[in-house]
């Protein structure tokens, strides 16, 4: 259901190599209502433009080559399996880590609660929001790497399962 939120109208990605109108291409529909035509491949290729700007950000981190590598190899995964490939979700949280000195990327506590499917589409579609809002925030003050820890954060919400 979360995935569904990701899905991106065709054509609007533009290849923009501006990483704010990238991560509003990607993210987009979160600000409205599922479409009806979406499809497997516009997810994924939405949480691939957003992995994409992510790995493009984390050039001045502290374990960028590392960081890059292990981005690269989830979005690889996606694309060969599916975008919830537990070996992919390992490797964004290694990555997720590099960038965090450690800390381990925690789904917020809102997103635990039980609730019926369209109250927890509700509450993903406002935190995914919130994540892409401060991300964009943190381009605005050239946190470069605030912003890419950020949309790791987006994209981990979306790809870890949820336990039920």
């Amino acid at each position: 259901v979360i995935a569904l939120l990701f899905a991106i109208p065709s054509g609007v990605m533009s290849g923009s190599q501006d990483p704010e109108a990238r991560i509003k291409g990607a993210s987009g529909v979160l600000h409205g209502t599922a479409e009806s035509s979406v499809t497997k491949a516009s997810v994924l290729d939405a949480l691939l433009e957003l992995l994409d700007v992510a790995e493009s950000l984390t050039r001045e981190a502290q374990y960028s080559a590392e960081i890059r590598h292990r981005i690269d190899v989830a979005k690889n995964l996606f694309e060969e399996d599916s975008i919830f490939n537990a070996k992919a979700c390992q490797y964004l949280s290694f990555a997720y880590r590099m960038l965090t000195d450690g800390k381990k990327y925690e789904r917020p506590k809102e997103l635990e609660e039980f609730v019926a499917p369209a109250e927890a589409q509700e509450k993903a579609q406002r935190v995914a929001q919130e994540l892409v809002a401060e991300a964009l925030a943190r381009l605005e003050e050239e946190d470069r790497v605030g912003a890419a820890k950020l949309l790791l954060e987006l994209v981990l919400m979306v790809v870890t399962p949820v336990p039920g």
